[in-house]
């Protein structure tokens, strides 16, 4: 595979693009543009879509990078020409048929797991102590408090939607495994980087390793591009 020269990040569910800004500037420092995608967090339908129109407008071949949730995103839209290959950062990697949260049942529940409230709208969101100890528990009070204050409410349906793509099955795959992560449990993330054939990488992280650990994010991103 030739040099790739950009990258494409997808959030997962309850955050933002933000969440992508130190390693962002990490791989501008390494030579490699980036773009980000707002997923509307509504359907996985909606969020492929709104994946695929960055992917589109690429100017060339691309990673695509996906945290948690956006895991499942990026294996649903990734099959297009320019993709060039799959990062998943403490990510759920369905297969067809599959849903992110699905996955979850091989293994006993995170400590987030307890910390997730739905409204009557069919929309999931974390309590305080989902954030600063299960989603974040490892990043900085003040990240922590934007992480809470700012967290965007997901779609259960979104989360439980089967995948009709798995692109990682057809494009070379890349997954960091963040040890001690307290919202998508280490083991379950070892038996999906395995399923899906990944070169694996692990950091000692929560789940949010692109806010405490970026450098090591960066740096699968940018051996995945070379």
């Amino acid at each position: 595979m030739s040099s790739i020269q950009h990258v494409i990040l997808v959030h997962g569910a309850w955050a933002d693009s933000t969440s992508w800004h130190k390693v962002r500037a990490e791989l501008t420092a390494a030579g490699l543009s980036s773009s980000t995608v707002e997923l509307p967090l509504t359907s996985l339908a909606a969020d492929a879509a709104a994946v695929a129109e960055v992917i589109a407008a690429s100017p060339g071949p691309a990673l695509l990078v996906g945290h948690s949730y956006g895991g499942a995103v990026i294996s649903e839209a990734g099959e297009h020409r320019n993709v060039a290959g799959l990062v998943y950062i403490n990510a759920f990697t369905p297969d067809i048929g599959e849903s992110a949260l699905g996955l979850t049942e091989r293994v006993e529940p995170s400590l987030m797991s307890a910390e997730i409230r739905g409204d009557d709208a069919g929309n999931l969101s974390l309590t305080y102590n989902g954030v600063y100890q299960g989603f974040a528990q490892d990043v900085s009070d003040a990240e922590k408090h934007q992480l809470f204050s700012h967290q965007r409410p997901t779609s259960a349906a979104a989360l439980t939607a089967p995948l009709t793509r798995a692109a990682w099955r057809n494009k070379p795959s890349w997954y960091l495994v963040g040890t001690l992560d307290n919202a998508i449990p280490p083991a379950l993330q070892e038996l999906l980087a395995k399923k899906i054939g990944a070169i694996s990488t692990f950091v000692d992280a929560g789940h949010c390793s692109m806010i405490s650990q970026p450098d090591a994010v960066a740096e699968l991103i940018i051996r995945a591009a070379k």
